[in-house]
C-alpha cells in the first residue's frame, strides 16, 4: 500500500503542475484583448482570429480535464488513507489486546505456581507438625 500512496501523491503533484501551465497558457478573456487593442497585437483577419480562438478551446477542454482527473485522484487519494487509517488502527489494538493476554496468561502461570507451591508447603508443615504431635 505505501508504492500505491508514493504513486498517488506524485500523480498529483504532477496534475497539479500540469493544471497550473495550462491554465497560465490560456489568453485572459476581456483583458488580454484590451492589452492587445492598446499594443497592437490583435490580428485583424479573420483566420488569426479563428486560430485564436481554437487554441483557446483546446486548452479550456484540457484543463478542464486535467481539473477533473485531479479531482478524482484526490478523493481516491483520500479514501485510500481512510482505509489505511483504519485499518492500521484495529490492528494497533488487536496487537495490544493480543499481547495484554499474553501477558495475563503468563502472569495466571505464574500465579498458580505460586498458589500450588504455597500449598505443597503447607501440606508439607501440616504433616510434619501432626507427626511431631503423635510422637
Amino acid at each position: 500500500m505505501q508504492i500505491l500512496n508514493i504513486i498517488l501523491a506524485v500523480l498529483l503533484i504532477l496534475l497539479a503542475i500540469a493544471l497550473i501551465v495550462f491554465v497560465l497558457f490560456q489568453t485572459g478573456g476581456r483583458s488580454n484583448k484590451l492589452s492587445q487593442a492598446i499594443s497592437g497585437g490583435s490580428p485583424d483577419n479573420y483566420s488569426g482570429k479563428n486560430k485564436q480562438r481554437s487554441k483557446d478551446k483546446k486548452l479550456a477542454k484540457i484543463t478542464t480535464v486535467l481539473a477533473i482527473v485531479f479531482a478524482i485522484v484526490v478523493i481516491v487519494f483520500a479514501l485510500i488513507m481512510n482505509y489505511q487509517h483504519n485499518h492500521s488502527t484495529t490492528a494497533d489494538t488487536t496487537e495490544e489486546v493480543t499481547e495484554s493476554d499474553t501477558t495475563t496468561e503468563a502472569d495466571a502461570t505464574t500465579a498458580a505456581e505460586e498458589v500450588t507451591t504455597t500449598a505443597e508447603e503447607v501440606t508439607t508443615e501440616a504433616e510434619a507438625t501432626t507427626e511431631a504431635e503423635a510422637a
